[in-house]
């Protein structure tokens, strides 16, 4: 469903693309104006430079104000005498010299030529609506050609909560409904843009970007009709590995049953995150070790003989040994 109505979107901005010159359309007489219609999308009035024409029973519209009001862009490549068109997830190529059209990498065969008059590319206005899936309400007595086009009726945020660290960045998406809205363009914000910061990458798209350590939340509301959901993001210190690991002694001499000796680690950098050590004894039959804090240990000397404590980081598991003897 969603590929059908990006399909018929992208006929539509087909037809805009007549509206970048008089270069693409045959100058066509004999239209009579219809100078009291007037047309209006959604509720606004458009002004127009030429007004509506019937042409063999055909209401003809000029197409440069309503491709400024969806607001769709035009490229034009001389190069290859090829126009582009794209807005949002559409994308719309047309070689003007054999007719062909390339909608979203689909090949379109174009039936219904645009017309020129007084400067001003005109289409048939019921190519307009259905190509739009728009309806339209023709009020006679005011001479008003009234086209409704799809308005968003809510949006959701692909991520809800998001956990960074800080430096970090990540895109996140929002889907607006219904599918064929004509304006999904969304306004992003931050609470807290000190914490994390916001900033718009596509209609519906935003880089969050983690600046500080706390809580943030990110709000996205769209331009249409100021629908509104939220992300909240969650910002850690960012982590400093650590780089190694040294003890107090390379060596303990103890007498078996006597005084515990205490071995103090330092680990580096002083800025690591993650300090925490384990300590391990080769033989605790002769000496064991118990963890003190979370930088010492004590080492406790229980009969003759020989052992290697070693003081191993969790991060990185660097290691530093002790060796230590044991005197009956």
């Amino acid at each position: 469903m969603k590929k059908r109505i990006l399909k018929i979107a992208a006929i539509f901005f087909l037809m805009l693309l007549f509206t970048a010159g008089p270069v693409f359309s045959p100058v066509l007489g004999g239209g009579k104006a219809e100078e009291g219609i007037r047309v209006k999308i959604n509720d606004v009035f458009l002004s127009l430079p030429q007004s509506p024409v019937r042409i063999e029973g055909t209401t003809l519209l000029p197409f440069r104000p309503i491709y400024e009001f969806l607001g769709a862009t035009i490229f034009w490549d001389k190069n290859t005498n090829t126009v582009i068109a794209s807005r949002g997830a559409i994308k719309v190529e047309l070689q003007l010299e054999n007719g062909m059209a390339i909608v979203n990498n689909e090949k379109v065969i174009l039936n219904v030529a645009p017309s020129l008059i007084n400067g001003a590319t005109m289409v048939p206005a019921w190519f307009f609506t259905e190509s739009l899936g728009a309806e339209v309400d023709w009020d006679a007595q005011q001479q008003v050609l009234n086209i409704s086009l799809a308005s968003v009726s809510g949006i959701n945020l692909e991520t809800r909560e998001l956990t960074l660290e800080q430096g970090e960045s990540q895109l996140i998406a929002a889907i607006v409904y219904p599918d064929n809205a004509i304006n999904k363009n969304i306004e992003w914000d931050s609470t807290f843009p000190s914490v994390a910061g916001v900033n718009k990458a596509s209609e519906t798209e935003a880089v969050v970007s983690a600046v500080n350590p706390g809580t943030a939340i990110i709000i996205a509301a769209t331009e249409d009709g100021d629908f509104v959901e939220t992300c909240k993001v969650t910002v850690k210190q960012a982590q400093v590995p650590v780089t190694g690991i040294y003890l107090n002694t390379s060596s303990l001499t103890l007498l078996a049953g006597g005084r515990p000796a205490l071995l103090t680690a330092s680990v580096y950098p002083e800025t690591a995150t993650n300090k925490n050590i384990t300590w391990k004894s080769s033989k605790p039959a002769a000496a064991s070790v118990h963890k003190n804090t979370v930088s010492s240990s004590m080492v406790v000397p229980l009969k003759e003989g020989e052992t290697t404590i070693y003081a191993i980081t969790e991060d990185g598991e660097y290691a530093a040994v002790c060796a230590v003897k044991v005197l009956p």
